[in-house]
């Protein structure tokens, strides 16, 4: 993975249309199908989509009413093109989704979805987007469109935790317990999240692990403070930071999943926050301010090895690691500036690069699983919201409008069921 993503591919993503009848029902599907499925190639990040408006004008629907000729317009000049029927009957809806070499006329792609539920169409073109990304990035990436991100969500006096589509969509519930809810994170296979919990009339946090089937956790910790946690790789460790009983300083810990084992990582007087573990658990980015502001950091899991990564000042926070160990992200209030912004820094060589600019402050990265995107909260529309961006900096969308939105999450890869 790079800095830079080039998106040499051309690509044309034709409507959909009904396989046989255009009934009403199959006519409001098409409308999201179409909608959504050019959402999430534009975001993808692989592809130049040129114009509907230099499409041809004849329906495109089954492999043998394609005019290639028509297709490979010098005025499109694409590489492949995408295209399908989708019809809606009692029993649900099936999809036929193609994808063509214009070139070589050759078929890469013909498949066929099936759902009981019309209301899981929306599921099936996330299914078709993933499918497109990984054939024509040469399984570079899996798609994102299938992922989810968890947040954080102030309505009223309490904060919950939520889960939501990578777009947005699908918002629903993970807490309801009234209490303060924030800093989660999921386990490597999406089956937990980790956060902090804060009960009503209670003057102490507790780290809590949810399982998402059913049930629950409580990690001990050292004392009434703990904040920012993670899951390590394995799923069997954790690492937060928090306070010895005998100190007023926060310092990085690690532990098993019930509390035991633990370790203080780094025992020192500053104060240290925001772990990040590494894909691998090898390495440990945080927060210190023991050369006088908040800074990024690096560490072996043990605690050894220490070395600062950012070393221009300012104000930094929530490091997390790229998907291949590479990069980290990170919030940024550079010196002689008045708001954060995300930044990347590359571990190898130190340099860094600016990903958001503009209004409101920009805090809290977390990268998507294929490391080609991030998300995170921003006040830049007067509140708190979730924005996902890819790594250019371009293409930023907000995905949540209500409430106070904060410390979002980015799953893993789904597991799905291809379509038949």
């Amino acid at each position: 993975m790079h800095l830079d993503t080039p998106t040499d591919t051309r690509l044309a993503v034709a409507d959909f249309h009904p396989r046989s009848v255009a009934t009403p029902e199959t006519i409001k599907a098409l409308s999201e199908f179409n909608e959504v499925l050019w959402e999430d190639l534009s975001f993808a990040g692989y592809f130049d989509l040129p114009s509907k408006s230099f499409y041809p004008e004849n329906q495109t629907k089954l492999p043998q009413e394609v005019d290639f000729e028509a297709w490979s317009a010098e005025i499109l000049d694409i590489d492949y093109m995408v295209f399908g029927n989708l019809q809606v009957y009692e029993s649900g809806a099936v999809v036929e989704a193609f994808i063509y070499d214009v070139k070589t006329r050759e078929q890469l792609l013909g498949r066929r979805y099936t759902v009981s539920e019309v209301s899981s169409i929306r599921r099936v073109i996330h299914q078709v987007s993933d499918q497109i990304v990984f054939l024509l990035s040469s399984g570079d990436s899996k798609g994102v469109s299938q992922t989810q991100i968890a947040f954080s969500s102030l309505k009223g006096d309490s904060k919950e935790v939520y889960i939501m589509d990578y777009d947005g969509a699908n918002i629903r519930t993970i807490t309801a317990n009234g209490g303060i809810n924030k800093f989660a994170d999921w386990s490597r296979d999406n089956s937990k999240l980790l956060f902090i919990t804060k009960l009503n009339r209670r003057n102490f946090w507790e780290l809590w692990i949810q399982d998402l089937a059913g049930g629950r956790t409580v990690v001990p910790t050292t004392s009434s403070y703990v904040s920012s946690p993670e899951l390590g790789p394995g799923g069997q460790q954790v690492v937060y930071s928090g306070r010895a009983r005998e100190k007023t300083d926060p310092d990085i810990f690690i532990s098993d999943i019930f509390g035991k084992q633990r370790r203080n990582l780094t025992n020192h007087w500053s104060i240290d926050s925001s772990p990040a573990w590494s894909l691998t658990g090898v390495q440990i980015a945080f927060i210190s301010d023991r050369t006088g502001t908040p800074q990024v950091w690096l560490m072996d899991s043990d605690g050894s090895n220490l070395r600062r990564v950012v070393k221009s000042g300012g104000h930094c926070d929530s490091p997390e690691w790229s998907p291949d160990g590479r990069l980290l992200a990170f919030s940024w209030q550079a010196p002689r500036q008045w708001k954060h912004d995300i930044f990347v820094v590359e571990i190898s060589t130190g340099a860094i690069r600016q990903i958001t600019t503009g209004r409101g402050s920009n805090e809290h990265p977390n990268w998507s699983p294929d490391g080609r995107h991030l998300t995170f909260q921003s006040d830049r529309t007067g509140s708190k919201q979730i924005f996902i961006t890819n790594i250019t900096g371009e293409n930023s969308k907000q995905i949540t409008a209500y409430g106070i939105n904060e410390s979002p999450s980015w799953s893993s890869y789904l597991v799905t069921q291809d379509g038949e």
